[in-house]
């Protein structure tokens, strides 16, 4: 049985809203996983646990979001790293507080989640899009395009965009 905060994460995903391009969608979910490790950090130099806790439990949710729109079809090998990408940083983050340091833990899983968010950022400024959407949240409908217009991992976001 999946937990229900886990299953309404997901759902939220699946809803689509057309406003938002997918490219946008999946920097402003790297934005929000960003936000999610910046507090967790601060609340494990704070030595607050349970902040740090609810803040990595966040930031899984978006990576697991990510990791459970994966599409295979088209390009199953990109498709296959971005699932162990994702993987690696579910596990990283869920074991971030019983690290020896679990703000250097946090700052592995930002400098990791950095590049990606750059990468996505350059990938939307070279489709035209913008390289990033600062002020812009992930969290509500909108960040739930990702569910059916984008299937990123064969570089695709709908409109016939390749990697």
């Amino acid at each position: 049985m999946r937990n229900s905060a886990y299953s309404k994460a997901l759902n939220a995903y699946a809803v689509a809203n057309s406003a938002v391009p997918p490219l946008v969608a999946v920097v402003r979910l790297y934005e929000r996983a960003m936000t999610h490790l910046y507090a967790a950090r601060d609340a494990a130099a704070e030595h607050r646990f349970e902040a740090h806790h609810n803040a990595v439990r966040n930031a899984i949710m978006v990576f697991a979001g990510l990791d459970s729109i994966l599409v295979f079809d088209k390009n199953e090998d990109v498709a296959l790293t971005l699932r162990r990408f994702y993987h690696r940083l579910i596990a990283q983050a869920g074991a971030a507080a019983s690290r020896k340091d679990p703000v250097a833990a946090c700052d592995s899983l930002i400098r990791q989640t950095s590049f990606m968010l750059k990468s996505w950022q350059a990938i939307a400024a070279e489709r035209g899009g913008p390289s990033t959407v600062v002020g812009a949240t992930a969290k509500g409908p909108h960040a739930s395009v990702v569910g059916r217009t984008m299937d990123h991992a064969h570089g695709g976001l709908s409109g016939g965009l390749s990697a």
